[in-house]
């Protein structure tokens, strides 16, 4: 089946903004595995509809999300076990996303890209290292660093003004809902790459500009 043709600026922005999980490797599940563990660890347990409100927040809000849910009295505490999990499952290797680490290198060789995450910074440091991309990516911003995570549009805006570029001017590369909403909302121009069957990607396609299958189909144009 032949792709309908994308429209010209998906292939000609000023610059790129990635989101993180979901694009450039498929660490939902590392990050569900990491939150019920710690749960159970806590005494308590979290499920599925409790995991789906996580979706977009930072640290700050999962954190108190979870803690309330377990009957914890400090979020903090929850927030590092949990982040700490995680990062030893990273240690153990992660599920790449092939067609998005090749898309970032795509678009760092033409002009500035950036990372939008929920995640917070030492995981996004982390998982840059393993994708072997730390070199490519001219920022990072967290939700943990602007008002509040996805959908609100702060990360988004965040990153653009680090790589000094108009947000409408800029693609926002995204896998869901949240993400999508919270492109949409500074401005930008949201390509989707849905996960299949990730309960995360829901909905967003009604949001998204451009929807693709993969990331290879986003063949960027090379500057003048």
């Amino acid at each position: 089946m032949s792709l309908p043709p994308l429209p010209p600026f998906a292939l000609d922005p000023d610059g790129v903004v990635f989101d993180l999980d979901g694009v450039l490797a498929d660490t939902e599940p590392v990050w569900a595995e990491s939150r019920f563990e710690i749960a159970a660890e806590l005494g308590g347990s979290l499920s599925e509809h409790d995991f789906h409100r996580f979706y977009g927040a930072n640290t700050v809000q999962w954190s108190s999300a979870m803690a309330e849910i377990l009957g914890h009295h400090d979020p903090a505490v929850v927030a590092e076990r949990t982040i700490a999990r995680l990062l030893e499952k990273y240690a153990g290797g992660v599920a790449v996303i092939p067609a998005g680490v090749a898309a970032v290198r795509r678009a760092a060789a033409r002009g500035p890209v950036a990372i939008a995450s929920g995640s917070p910074r030492i995981v996004i440091e982390a998982l840059l290292r393993l994708l072997s991309l730390s070199d490519l990516v001219q920022t990072y911003v967290s939700c943990d660093e602007v008002a509040g995570g996805k959908p609100l549009p702060d990360v988004y805006l965040e990153a653009c003004r680090r790589i000094n570029i108009a947000p409408g001017r800029a693609l926002a590369i995204e896998d869901s809902l949240a993400g999508a909403r919270a492109g949409k909302a500074a401005g930008m121009t949201v390509v989707l790459v849905p996960l299949v069957g990730a309960p995360s990607s829901a909905g967003a396609e009604a949001v998204a500009d451009v929807i693709l299958t993969s990331l290879d189909e986003l063949p960027l144009l090379p500057q003048n």
